[in-house]
């Protein structure tokens, strides 16, 4: 249990708006080095202004029939409204779209994928990471969008609550595991 709550307190400590830095350092150095020598890293870039753009890939599909893979692209770009932005991404050859939007909300770590048909799913922001969970028709899928200067990477994977097994007891916890039934995954390259 107090794994759990450890647990707990790292994934909502990362959710904390911040915009300090790292230093490092060497312990072997004078303090007159370390001062000269300093090096300061970024813990975060603005999101989504640092990340606008169009990236493309194929995204590899993996399920207990094997593999396959096909073109996708994601499309993250500015609107006449400071608190949209258009998110779109297209599939296969044919370059099936889905119109999405992405809206600012009062918290700057927590974003809405507004997609456009009465289905809003809410998103966290973290680390340059879009993180979403969500359960539709009997499936629980976890999405993450890992975003880099020049790349994103972009994954959901879907488990099909109906196989959920229970494991633990009262003194220790009930846990719920959640066996993948397919994983999604593309490294998108910006253009």
């Amino acid at each position: 249990m107090k794994q759990l709550l450890l647990l707990l307190l790292i994934i909502l400590s990362a959710c904390k708006d911040t915009t300090e830095t790292i230093t490092i350092v060497d312990d072997d150095k004078s303090e007159a080095q370390i001062n000269s020598e300093k090096t300061k890293l970024p813990i975060d870039k603005v999101f989504p202004q640092d990340f606008l753009g169009a990236y493309k890939g194929e995204l590899n599909i993996t399920t207990s029939r094997g593999k396959e893979s096909i073109p996708m692209e994601f499309h993250l770009l500015e609107t006449s409204d400071s608190l949209n932005y258009q998110y779109k991404i297209f599939y296969g050859e044919e370059r099936s779209e889905r119109a999405y939007n992405l809206k600012k909300t009062h918290n700057p770590n927590l974003y809405l994928v507004d997609e456009n048909n009465g289905i809003v799913l809410e998103t966290a922001y973290a680390d340059q990471t879009l993180f979403s969970t969500y359960e539709v028709m009997g499936s629980l899928l976890n999405c993450t969008e890992v975003f880099h200067d020049d790349y994103m990477e972009f994954m959901i994977t879907m488990a099909r609550v109906q196989d959920t097994s229970m494991t633990g007891n009262e003194e220790s916890a009930i846990v719920k595991n959640y066996p993948l039934s397919v994983m999604q995954k593309a490294v998108l390259y910006k253009e």
